[in-house]
């Protein structure tokens, strides 16, 4: 009896911290077979919005990323559907720019983004403000105004990002 008991609780705590380890950000990495040159990145478990949203994005989950190949870093956004954002600014490069507020805890801000037209990803603009921002921060909230779905939010934990931007640093040292 005490051995099943024994059994039962080991599979408990094993699923328990299997669970606790999704829920913080990982790490992955990507090599260009032509240039042999290696990216790394840290991103946050997927999350949707607050609200759902309706159709066509009522299934639209994102995730927070930090990118770096060693000479730079950026932080993103990326999205399952193409994020159709209202009140941007298109440039003639190919991409358009927006602003809107992001939580960090409970210290709110305006922050600027630039979009890639046609692409699932957004991107911070001043990245080095963000991944410090990330860093020292347990959660992000983002209001993205959404076409068809007005202000839309997204929350981010951040528990396990400095963890896992130290890691990726580490690897392209």
């Amino acid at each position: 009896m005490f051995k099943k008991i024994s059994v039962i609780i080991l599979i408990f705590l094993i699923s328990f911290s299997t669970l606790a380890i999704a829920d913080e950000w990982s790490t992955s990495s990507s090599k260009d077979e032509m240039t042999n040159e290696e990216k790394w990145f840290a991103y946050s478990p997927d999350t949707t919005t607050n609200n759902p949203m309706g159709f066509p994005y009522s299934d639209t989950q994102a995730w927070l990323g930090v990118g770096t190949d060693g000479d730079n870093e950026w932080v993103y956004i990326g999205f399952t559907k193409q994020p159709n954002i209202k009140n941007t600014t298109p440039t003639n490069d190919g991409y358009s720019t927006f602003t809107t507020r992001v939580k960090w805890n409970d210290d709110i801000t305006n922050m600027d983004f630039t979009q890639e037209w046609g692409s699932d990803f957004v991107h911070f603009v001043e990245d080095k403000k963000a991944i410090n921002k990330i860093m020292q921060n347990n959660k992000v909230l983002i209001e993205i105004d959404w076409y068809g779905e007005d202000k839309v939010y997204f929350e981010f934990t951040l528990e396990g990002s400095a963890e896992a931007i130290k890691k990726i640093r580490e690897e392209t040292n």
